[in-house]
């Protein structure tokens, strides 16, 4: 998927002066994003960079390579963002003060809120995130178990990996066996191991796991408990896994799945 941005919305002196800061946009406008007519995202509570690629922004030529986009504002997108790994990738309706970009790359940890229309809900995207963040690989879609990484999506990587006593080909953004991988690939007709290929396999082990009207549900502690519960037997590094590996807190849990669903 790709992610779309229309970028600081310069309509006054002020926005252009504070580039990324929604004092700059007016009330109807405010309005239509908010209202999810408009695509948007809102940046978090530190300033952040749009980038032409993924890489550290350290070594990037400010103006031309990265900008800066200032804490709390709300940039509108001429369309919705997609996800691209651990970044959005955007594209600018507008030209920013000071920067030649007019696509880029934007941090999803810096980004507090966005109008993505996803394949799932805010609660399934939420839920996914926080699965992720259990089985430790966040926003990568390249791991293998143990931590070691694979070039190609084309399919899984099969690859048998041991680490504290465990041995498993579990891969992707939410560890999936190759054993597991080929029944629902089969049932999905999947034919990469793509990273929307994986999201869509993570949903359909929840839906085998009973969990999928427990993640629709989720408003609370205890309703987010549900869930976690019934998919348990999914993933080792949940509250409640019969396996005996370490894992997280339901409070802990609940603590990132609130965070993550800030960004839907």
């Amino acid at each position: 998927m790709r992610l779309m941005l229309n970028l600081c919305f310069a309509m006054t002196a002020l926005a252009l002066a504070a580039c990324g800061r929604s004092e700059g946009l007016d009330a109807q406008t405010l309005a239509i994003a908010e209202d999810g007519q408009g695509a948007f995202v809102t940046i978090g509570e530190q300033d952040t960079m749009l980038k032409v690629s993924t890489s550290d922004s350290a070594d990037m030529k400010l103006g031309t390579e990265k900008c800066v986009l200032a804490a709390g504002g709300m940039l509108l997108l001429q369309e919705q963002p997609e996800v691209s790994g651990s970044h959005y990738f955007v594209k600018i309706l507008n030209p920013l003060t000071d920067c030649s970009l007019t696509q880029g790359y934007i941090f999803r940890d810096h980004i507090k809120k966005t109008s993505l229309k996803a394949l799932f809900s805010g609660n399934m995207r939420a839920f996914l995130d926080t699965l992720a963040f259990a089985e430790g690989t966040n926003d990568s879609y390249n791991y293998i178990f143990s931590f070691a990484t694979f070039s190609s999506y084309a399919g899984h990587p099969r690859r048998l990996m041991c680490s504290g006593g465990y041995c498993s080909d579990a891969a992707g953004r939410y560890q999936i066996k190759s054993t597991t991988w080929d029944e629902v690939r089969r049932t999905l007709g999947l034919t990469d191991f793509s990273p929307e290929s994986q999201d869509r396999a993570a949903v359909q082990l929840i839906k085998w796991r009973g969990g999928y009207d427990d993640v629709e549900r989720i408003n609370s502690m205890n309703s987010f408990d549900d869930a976690v519960y019934a998919v348990r037997y999914e993933w080792a590094s949940l509250p409640h896994s019969p396996y005996g590996q370490p894992v997280h807190s339901v409070a802990k849990l609940w603590s990132m799945y609130q965070k993550f669903r800030d960004r839907y």
